[in-house]
């Protein structure tokens, strides 16, 4: 077994235990394929890990950037309290509709606000909301320094910001487009970053994590 080969196992063994998904769940990938959307969402498993954050850390307010079909949001908001809010941010009307049906579909819509347009001005609109508990990065890699910026100012101490693919695959040792250079710099100034106790989590592609001091 080589260890491409390994690594899938492994991660199938893993979602079997903890990260089973559901008919809803399959629905929205199975929507995103019909719809053409790019196949890049979290897995499973990794779905689970961001609830397993998300119920640590006792979060009531997330702000989700990149909406893509709802997958992730939907683990997110399941993992919410009764009265809990997910802002999620998407630049894509077709993708938020799709997103806006899974929601749907998940039973979790009235927990969800999807805020659609440019990530930077939807953040800049929603500091006024802060303190939030739970930022979770899964958008345009080459943002991810500003929108890392912006979770400092607006998480609460105790907070999380979570950002997704922060292993590229490997490619961060070698980085080979843009996107791995700008996966690099992030995980370097999350690991510089003295407001934060941070570290990457090395389950699937990879999730970097810091908490707000």
């Amino acid at each position: 077994m080589n260890n491409e080969q390994m690594t899938t196992s492994l991660d199938d063994y893993i979602t079997g235990l903890f990260g089973q998904d559901d008919e809803a769940l399959r629905w929205i990938q199975s929507e995103a394929d019909r719809n053409d959307l790019p196949q890049i969402s979290v897995k499973p498993f990794e779905g689970r890990l961001l609830q397993i954050l998300v119920h640590a850390v006792g979060a009531r307010k997330i702000v989700e950037i990149g909406t893509l079909a709802g997958y992730s949001g939907t683990w997110l908001a399941r993992a919410l309290p009764a009265d809990g809010k997910l802002f999620t941010l998407e630049r894509s009307s077709k993708h938020a509709d799709v997103a806006r049906a899974s929601f749907q579909r998940s039973g979790v819509a009235d927990k969800i606000e999807i805020i659609l347009g440019d990530a930077t001005e939807s953040l800049r609109k929603l500091s006024a909301q802060k303190p939030f508990d739970f930022v979770f990065l899964d958008a345009d890699k080459t943002g991810y320094l500003k929108y890392l910026d912006w979770a400092v100012e607006n998480l609460r101490p105790g907070g999380i910001v979570a950002a997704h693919n922060a292993l590229r695959h490997g490619k961060i040792l070698a980085p080979e487009n843009d996107d791995d250079k700008a996966m690099v710099a992030f995980n370097k100034a999350l690991a510089d970053n003295k407001r934060l106790d941070s570290t990457i989590i090395g389950v699937g592609d990879g999730l970097a994590v810091g908490i707000l001091k």
